[in-house]
């Protein structure tokens, strides 16, 4: 099994960085291969619609992301960590998910296969300041969308609200164990016995 977890966070070592590497220390225990990729030590464009992915399903931008690509196609597992900015993720991850255009392409306009025959699942780790309802829906739905493009399916995740000042978080050891544990059970069990929250409005 092969993990492709991205950070997107601006801030480093902060509670959403702090929840990843616990989850981590789980994969690790568990061995299985992984990779972690901070989005803010990338250099690359969002989206600029410009349409030349419509005939061949490949993007036209050459950046830190090109090679990402290849990688995103041998994932098993695909991990977003993000905080919450203003009920969304942060402008790394939306930049990020913009460029699965090229993917949506290949997917559903030209109907291409997934080259490794793979149908990956998509976990979110969160965190947001607030404690307000559904503060987690709109990164739930636009993931589900992205790893759709993936041939992948959304499982679920970890949400853990009114965390804002970094390093917030040390101060609830047991979501850090949380996390851990979900990071062991996906390394070694089967997807329906992994813990986490399967609400698609969180």
């Amino acid at each position: 099994m092969y993990l492709l977890c991205f950070h997107g966070s601006p801030r480093k070592n902060g509670n959403s960085e702090i929840l990843l590497d616990a989850f981590l220390n789980g994969v690790q225990k568990g061995k299985a291969d992984f990779e972690k990729i901070k989005l803010s030590q990338l250099k690359f464009k969002p989206c600029i619609e410009c349409g030349k992915c419509d005939t061949t399903g490949e993007c036209v931008l050459s950046d830190d992301l090109t090679p990402i690509y290849e990688k995103l196609f041998k994932a098993d597992v695909i991990v977003i960590a993000t905080p919450i900015f203003f009920c969304n993720p942060t402008s790394y991850v939306q930049a990020f998910f913009e460029r699965f255009q090229a993917l949506w392409i290949r997917r559903y306009k030209l109907n291409l296969p997934h080259p490794f025959k793979k149908n990956p699942k998509g976990i979110l780790l969160s965190v947001g300041a607030t404690k307000g309802a559904k503060l987690f829906e709109g990164l739930v739905r636009s993931f589900r969308y992205v790893i759709s493009t993936l041939y992948g399916s959304y499982v679920g995740g970890l949400f853990f609200r009114k965390i804002d000042y970094k390093g917030e978080i040390l101060k609830y050891p047991e979501y850090l164990e949380k996390a851990e544990k979900l990071g062991f059970q996906v390394a070694t069990l089967s997807e329906d016995l992994w813990e986490l929250e399967r609400s698609l409005t969180p």
